[in-house]
């Protein structure tokens, strides 16, 4: 199994909204073929700090939902006048042991 997690910093105030967007996500991603599932998380110490954690059945899977019109469509609720920390994105692959 292939995961992929990538990590934003809201840096406006708009942490909640961002939140609740998650919470409501149209689940576009659900339904593509190689998916397994999605984990939003945020830190304790840094509540404005969201964690996308996505599992995949290999990494051709994510790259093809990646670069396509599936992975634009999963950003139409983004709340309007979001503003990220520049240069504090970040996104990390890894291989799936076990659990």
């Amino acid at each position: 199994m292939f995961v992929a997690i990538s990590k934003f910093i809201v840096a406006n105030g708009m942490t909640a909204e961002v939140k609740i967007a998650f919470q409501n996500r149209p689940h576009f991603v659900d339904n593509v073929l190689g998916f397994v599932r999605l984990d939003v998380i945020s830190p304790h110490e840094n509540p404005d700090e969201i964690w996308i954690v996505t599992y995949w059945i290999d990494e051709p899977s994510y790259q093809q939902w990646y670069q396509g019109e599936q992975h634009q469509q999963s950003h139409v609720n983004i709340p309007k006048g979001l503003k990220l920390v520049p240069k504090a994105n970040k996104i990390c692959f890894f291989e799936y042991i076990c659990s």
